[in-house]
C-alpha cells in the first residue's frame, strides 16, 4: 500500500477544515422552500423530502422511522442533536434534556407542520446562533403523525379555516381521530407513538392545533397541562416559570398569547377557565409519563401566514426556554417522580376551584346578533370592526375529587392481553407469577356503567362508572401479572387500570366480557337444587323468605323467586362484573429482581 505524502494530508486537512466550517456557519439561504405564504403546506412526499433534505445538510439531524402507521407508511422522527447521536439512550446518557414536538395529529391543522419545518431548517442553519440551544437540548419532531389523515388531501375538509388552500383530513386511515387515542391505542399510530415517547422520555411535549373557537384578537392560545394533576415540583415550576415566561416571551413576538378560551359562561366578561385534558388527550397522556406538556391552538379564523408564524415563534420561544433552563427542568421531573412513586393518595377527577382566579388581559370581538350575507337571517357572531379590551377572570385553579389509595400491586391476567401490552408499550414494569396460586385480593365489582347506543371514536366509552370494592379470593396462574406502583410509570398505571378513573382502559372496553353472563338455569331445571340449597343453608332460607315477605314482584312470580336464589348463591358465576384486574396490599410479597415472586 502506498502512502500518501505530507502535502496530500495537509490538503485533505484543509479540505476537511474548510467544509466544517461551511457547514455550519449561519446560511443566510434557506435550505428548504417552504410556501406557507402562498397559502400551501406541503403534501406527504414533499414533507418527508424536505426533512431528508435537511439530514442530508447537517450531521446534526437524522430523519428514522419509528414504527408504523394505519396507513401502511411508516411514523417518521426528525432528530436534532449535537455529536451524531440520535438514540435516546445516547442522549439520556449525555444529561441532555428532550423537547419532543408533534404535528398533524389532525392534518387539517397543518400550521405546526409548517413552522416546525422553518424551525428546523434555520437552527441547522445556525440562525442568529440557534445551534446553542442544542448544548442542553435534543430536539425531536414527528414531521406529520397522522400519515393517513394528511395524505387524504382536499380544499374541503376544513370549512371555517382561511387557507390553506389544500389540507389533511381530521381521521386517520382507519377514521380515528388520534387525539382520542393516545391511552386506548386502537390505532397503529398511537401504537408507535406510546413505544416512541416511552424511549425517548421526553422532558417537554408540544401537540400543535388550530382551533375552531370563538373569535378574538389573537393569533395563538395555549393549553398547558394542568399544575393540579402533577406533583407539587413541577406544578410549581410550570405556574410560577414556566408559563410566565411563555406568555412574557411571546409579548416580545408580533403574536401575542392568550389562554385557550374556554369560556366559564356565554359571556366572555365571566372568563376563561384553563382546560383540563384527560388522558385520552396528548397533552393529559405525556402528564402520565411526569412529562411537560403543552398545546398551541392557532385561531383558524387568522391567515395561514399568522397562523404558521405564531406556532414558529412559540417553537422558538419554548425551545430556548427548554434550553436555558434545562438542569431545573429534569430536576423537577425527578424529584416529581420521586413523589409520585412515594405517595399514597391519588386523585381520578378535578373540578375547578371558581372560588380562585386571576384578572388577566382579554382582547376580544364584540359578540352579537347579526344579519347573515348568506341566509339573511339573524345569527350569533362577531363584528371585527368593534375590537375590545377588558380585564376578565381567568380560573386556572383545580382541585382533586375522586381519590384513591392506590395498592402495593395490580394483578393483571395474561387473558386481557390488550391491557398488558398497552402497559409495556409505556415501559410499565411487571413481572410474571412462577406458579398457579389463589390470592385473597382486593376487587371492583361494577354497580353501575353507561351503555352508549352510539360509538365515540370507535368504542361505547362508559361515561359512568360505579364501584364496590370487595375483598375475595381469586385463582391466579401461572404468567398472569404483578404489576408493582412503586415504580415511575405510577400515574399512568393508576390512571388506566383504576376502573373509574377518566380515561382508564376499562372506559374503553377492554373488559366488556364481564357484562356477559355466560352460565345460565331454567326455573324448573333448577328446582331440585334450589331446594337442596335452602334445606342445607337455613339462614339464606330465611333470607329468602324475608325477602318474598317484603318485595311484591316475588309473590306469585316462580321465575323471579328462582332468579333471586340463583344469583344470590354460589350457583351465580362469580365472575359476573367483577373488573378482572385486582388490587392487592399483601406485606408477604417481595420484588426480586430474578423475576420470581415468592412469599417471605
Amino acid at each position: 500500500m502506498n502512502r500518501m505524502s505530507w502535502p496530500a494530508w495537509l490538503l485533505l486537512l484543509l479540505l476537511y477544515t474548510v467544509s466544517c466550517t461551511q457547514y455550519s456557519r449561519n446560511n443566510d439561504q434557506a435550505i428548504i422552500a417552504l410556501h406557507y405564504t402562498e397559502d400551501h403546506t406541503p403534501n406527504y412526499n414533499e414533507l418527508i423530502a424536505h426533512y431528508q433534505t435537511l439530514d442530508a445538510y447537517s450531521r446534526k439531524a437524522k430523519l428514522l422511522e419509528a414504527g408504523l402507521t394505519d396507513a401502511g407508511k411508516p411514523l417518521h422522527l426528525f432528530v436534532m442533536a449535537e455529536g451524531g447521536d440520535f438514540s435516546p439512550e445516547a442522549n439520556r446518557e449525555k444529561g441532555k434534556t428532550i423537547l419532543f414536538i408533534n404535528n398533524g395529529i389532525h392534518p387539517g391543522e397543518p400550521c405546526g407542520i409548517d413552522a416546525s419545518l422553518r424551525f428546523a431548517d434555520e437552527l441547522l442553519r445556525n440562525v442568529d446562533g440557534m445551534q446553542q440551544m442544542l448544548k442542553e437540548l435534543t430536539i425531536c419532531i414527528v414531521p406529520v403523525y397522522n400519515v393517513g389523515g394528511h395524505l387524504n388531501r382536499s380544499a374541503y375538509h376544513r370549512a371555517n379555516p382561511v387557507g390553506p388552500t389544500e389540507a389533511g383530513f381530521r381521521g386517520n386511515a382507519r377514521n380515528l381521530d388520534l387525539n382520542r387515542d393516545f391511552i386506548k391505542c386502537d390505532s397503529e399510530n398511537a401504537r408507535s407513538f406510546n413505544a416512541l415517547f416511552t424511549a425517548w422520555n421526553p422532558d417537554v411535549f408540544l401537540d400543535t392545533h388550530t382551533t375552531n373557537g370563538s373569535d378574538h384578537q389573537y393569533c395563538i392560545t395555549l393549553i398547558p397541562t394542568n399544575p393540579a394533576a402533577l406533583p407539587q415540583a413541577m406544578g410549581e415550576f410550570l405556574r410560577e416559570k414556566m408559563l410566565p415566561s411563555l406568555y412574557e416571551g411571546m409579548r416580545t413576538t408580533p403574536y401575542e398569547m392568550t389562554p385557550y378560551v374556554t369560556w366559564s359562561n356565554e359571556h366572555p366578561g365571566e372568563g376563561i377557565t384553563m382546560t383540563f385534558e384527560s388522558p385520552r388527550y396528548s397533552t393529559g397522556y405525556s402528564r402520565l409519563h411526569h412529562c411537560y406538556g403543552f398545546m398551541t391552538e392557532n385561531h383558524v379564523y387568522k391567515t395561514y401566514t399568522e397562523r404558521v408564524e405564531s406556532a414558529y415563534h412559540f417553537i422558538k420561544l419554548l425551545a430556548d426556554f427548554s434550553a436555558s433552563n434545562a438542569a431545573e427542568i429534569r430536576e423537577t421531573r425527578q424529584v416529581a417522580i420521586d413523589s409520585a412513586m412515594k405517595a399514597k393518595v391519588f386523585a381520578l377527577e378535578y373540578e375547578v376551584d371558581t372560588t380562585r382566579f386571576e384578572w388577566i388581559t382579554f382582547k376580544g370581538f364584540k359578540a352579537g346578533t347579526y344579519k347573515s350575507p348568506v341566509t339573511g337571517l339573524d345569527r350569533f357572531g362577531y363584528d371585527r370592526n368593534q375590537p375590545f379590551e377588558t380585564q376578565i377572570p381567568y380560573y386556572s385553579t383545580y382541585r382533586p375529587v375522586n381519590q384513591i389509595e392506590k395498592p402495593a400491586y395490580y394483578v393483571v391476567p395474561s387473558a386481557w392481553g390488550e391491557a398488558l401490552e398497552r402497559l409495556k408499550l409505556n415501559g410499565v414494569e411487571m413481572q410474571q407469577f412462577p406458579a398457579d396460586t389463589s390470592l385473597l385480593v382486593d376487587a371492583y365489582f361494577i354497580t353501575h356503567a353507561s351503555h352508549p347506543n352510539r360509538p365515540y371514536n370507535g368504542h361505547f366509552f362508559h361515561s359512568e362508572v360505579e364501584v364496590e370494592l370487595k375483598t375475595t379470593e381469586v385463582q391466579i396462574f401461572a404468567c398472569d401479572y404483578l404489576v408493582p406502583t412503586h415504580q415511575a410509570k405510577v400515574a399512568y398505571i393508576v390512571e388506566c387500570l383504576e376502573p373509574h378513573a377518566l380515561d382508564s382502559y376499562f372506559r374503553w372496553n377492554f373488559f366488556d366480557e364481564i357484562f356477559d353472563r355466560r352460565e345460565y338455569f331454567s326455573s324448573w331445571g333448577f328446582e331440585a337444587n334450589a331446594q337442596k340449597y335452602l334445606d342445607d343453608h337455613p339462614e339464606f332460607k330465611a333470607q329468602w323468605e324475608a325477602e318474598r315477605q317484603k318485595n311484591p314482584e316475588l309473590v306469585g312470580n316462580h321465575s323471579a323467586q328462582m332468579q333471586y336464589i340463583y344469583s344470590h348463591t354460589e350457583w351465580s358465576e362469580q365472575s359476573y362484573l367483577r373488573y378482572p384486574v385486582y388490587r392487592l396490599n399483601h406485606a408477604g410479597f417481595k420484588w426480586l429482581k430474578n423475576d420470581e415472586i415468592k412469599k417471605q
